[in-house]
C-alpha cells in the first residue's frame, strides 16, 4: 500500500532568544508575550494520503478553488490568507472576488478537510527550542529542522504502508545536493549523527522529492496545518501537560483539523503519535478526537 506525504512548515528554523534557565522554569504569559513564544515554537506538519484517494481529494480541492477563483491554478497560503495586504493582492483584487468570498472559501475547504479525515492523516512535529541550550543546539538534535524531519521519519517508520515523500522547497532551487534538500536526504540514508534513533533504517521511504507549493494542492493543506498547529502552541503551549481531563484551551482553526490527527491503533492516543513535541515531557493526554468518528 502507497501513501504521498505532503511536507510543510511553520515557524522560524533558526534559533532567535538565548533562552535562560528561568525562561523554561517559569515562562511568561502567552498573551503578554507572544513574540517570544513565536520565535520559540517551529512545527513541520505532513499531510498523507492513500495514493488511491489522492485524485479524488485533489479534484475537490480543485472544484473549490474554480467555484471561488474561476480557476483551479490558485496558490493557498496561510500567510496570505491572513495578512489584509496578501489577501488584497493575491485573491480579492486579483480574482475580482470580496472578502466574504474568501471566508466561504476557507470554511468550505476546512469543511473538506475534516470530511476526508478517514483518508487525509495528519503527523505534527513541534520543536520547542526553550530546551535546548548551547551545547545542544550546536548538534544535529539541537537543529529544528533536521530533527523533526527525522521523528517525522520515524513516525512514518511505524505506520503500516510505504510513503512517498514530498517536501515543500526549503531552497530557491530542486536540486537534492544542496543546503535543506541534502541535510534531510541524509537523515534517511543515516549520514548524520543523531543522539537518539529509534529506527535503524528508513525502508518504508520509497523516495523524497522537494517540489514547489504553487502546483502541490497537498502542500498547500499541509502549509495551512502547519501553521495552524503552531498558533496552538503559541498561544496555548503544551496544554495536555496541564490537566488529563476537561475542555483545554484550543485555537479555533486548530480546532477544525483536530480530526485528522493519526492516533495509537489500540488507545486512540494522539499525541506522541500524530502530535508530538520534542522535547518529550510528562505523558499526560487529552481526548483530542474527541466527537470525531475514529
Amino acid at each position: 500500500m502507497l501513501y504521498k506525504v505532503f511536507i510543510d512548515d511553520s515557524g522560524f528554523k533558526e534559533y532567535i532568544n538565548p533562552y535562560s534557565r528561568e525562561f523554561v522554569d517559569n515562562p511568561p504569559d502567552s498573551d503578554q508575550y507572544s513574540q517570544f513564544w513565536r520565535d520559540n515554537y517551529f512545527v513541520l506538519c505532513a499531510v498523507r494520503v492513500n495514493q488511491k484517494h489522492i485524485n479524488d481529494i485533489n479534484i475537490a480541492i480543485n472544484t473549490l478553488k474554480t467555484q471561488c477563483f474561476g480557476t483551479k491554478k490558485v496558490e493557498i497560503k496561510s500567510n496570505w490568507l491572513r495578512n489584509p495586504k496578501d489577501q488584497k493582492k493575491h485573491y480579492l483584487q486579483k480574482y475580482g472576488i470580496t472578502k466574504q468570498h474568501l471566508i466561504n472559501f476557507v470554511n468550505r475547504l476546512y469543511g473538506l478537510i475534516k470530511r476526508s479525515s478517514d483518508n487525509l492523516k495528519l503527523i505534527g512535529v513541534v520543536f520547542d527550542k526553550r530546551f535546548y541550550g548551547d551545547r545542544k543546539r550546536s548538534k544535529p538534535d539541537g537543529t529544528p529542522l533536521y530533527k523533526c524531519s527525522q521523528v517525522l521519519f520515524e513516525r512514518l517508520q511505524y505506520l503500516p504502508g510505504h510513503n512517498l515523500v514530498y517536501f515543500d522547497q526549503f531552497e530557491s532551487h530542486l536540486k537534492l545536493d544542496k543546503g535543506h534538500h541534502e541535510k534531510i536526504l541524509n537523515i534517511v540514508h543515516d549520514k548524520d549523527e543523531f543522539e537518539q534513533v529509534y529506527v535503524k533504517e528508513y525502508n518504508k521511504i520509497v523516495d523524497i522529492k522537494f517540489t514547489k507549493s504553487s502546483v502541490e494542492n497537498f502542500i498547500q493543506i499541509a502549509d495551512l496545518c502547519a501553521y495552524n498547529i503552531y498558533r496552538q502552541f503559541v498561544h496555548h503551549g503544551r496544554v495536555w501537560q496541564e490537566s488529563e481531563t476537561g475542555n483545554l484551551p484550543v485555537y479555533e482553526f486548530f480546532d477544525r483539523i483536530r480530526c485528522n490527527f493519526i492516533s495509537h491503533p489500540v488507545s486512540s492516543k494522539v499525541v506522541g503519535c500524530g502530535l508530538i513535541c520534542i522535547p518529550a515531557i510528562g505523558n499526560s493526554d487529552w481526548n483530542l478526537l474527541d466527537g470525531c468518528d475514529v
